[in-house]
């Protein structure tokens, strides 16, 4: 018994479509590979350079943190704010004399008996911050009374020297304080 086959099924037909199937199909994954989800980038936007910490990276702020905070705890608030620095586009300059007298009446203000550092970030080199707390007074532990203060302060590596810059300042002249004294 022979097999018959229908014209519209000839051998030259069904090669024709399988190649064209081939080729569909082809075309569909590239067209869905390109459409995927990738954030692009714009024309002019910088690109951002990560910087690789390392402990000792790690180590130095988190020194340079703890003895800021000494200096505060000990009441040594000449030596605490002299170790802050402003970050005036690509330099570390020191303190403005006006924000400098306001930070140290704020200090002088709520003057807590100790501080801790709450947490740490480091993204880039001008990016990091340190989350600290001045504790106003000891309390038990079941009393709901607040007894802290939190503050900010933002750790940046120039020159392969870290500094302390308030946290508020990307340059020298956008710095803003609300204590006025």
């Amino acid at each position: 018994m022979s097999l018959v086959r229908h014209p519209f099924f000839s051998k030259n037909k069904l090669i024709m479509f399988r190649k064209s199937y081939i080729v569909i199909m082809a075309v569909l994954m590239l067209s869905v590979a390109a459409c995927t989800d990738k954030p692009k980038q714009t024309e002019g936007e910088p690109v951002p350079v990560f910087i690789e910490m390392t402990n000792q990276d790690t180590t130095e702020v988190l020194n340079l943190v703890n003895q800021y905070l000494g200096y505060l705890t000990d009441g040594r608030t000449d030596e605490a704010l002299g170790m802050i620095k402003v970050l005036d586009g690509d330099s570390i300059k020191d303190v403005p004399e006006d924000l400098l007298k306001k930070q140290r009446n704020s200090i002088k203000m709520l003057h807590p008996i100790r501080y801790e550092i709450e947490s740490y970030i480091f993204h880039f080199e001008n990016d990091c911050e340190v989350k600290y707390k001045g504790i106003l007074f000891d309390k038990a532990d079941d009393d709901p009374t607040p007894n802290t203060v939190s503050y900010m302060i933002k750790p940046v590596r120039l020159n392969h020297t870290w500094y302390l810059t308030l946290a508020d300042s990307q340059d020298v002249n956008t710095i803003n304080s609300d204590i006025e004294n």
